[in-house]
């Protein structure tokens, strides 16, 4: 059996009631990220948060039962996350401009007082 990736979250309580609703409809699901999420609870917090999937044949099902619920903000197939570099902003150039002036000036005292 292939299963897809239907939903994914950082909240665990969402991906409970998501379970619920597919034990209610009698979907057979499986989930990643539970397990850590129990363990330390920080599986929301992994690069690809809490999962679920189903059977490829059950996909068009279980997205209507997560759109009716109002889960509908999350991707119809979660997708890994692509890297991406972070935003350091103008502040990094400031503090690094204001650290070589500190240092030149230092250097300066120095070399003039010796």
């Amino acid at each position: 059996m292939k299963y897809v990736n239907v939903f994914r979250t950082s909240d665990s309580n969402e991906l409970a009631i998501i379970k619920n609703l597919f034990d209610d409809a009698e979907i057979a699901y499986r989930t990643k990220g539970e397990a850590m999420d129990s363990a330390a609870n920080i599986g929301g917090m992994g690069n690809y948060g809490l999962q679920i999937e189903v059977e490829k044949s059950e996909r068009q099902r279980a997205m209507t039962i997560i759109e009716h619920s109002g889960f509908v903000k999350q991707p119809l197939e979660a997708e890994k996350p692509t890297g991406r570099m972070p935003k350091t902003g103008n502040w990094i150039i400031v503090v690094l401009a204001a650290l070589v002036m500190l240092i030149a000036i230092v250097l300066f005292v120095w070399f003039m007082n010796g």
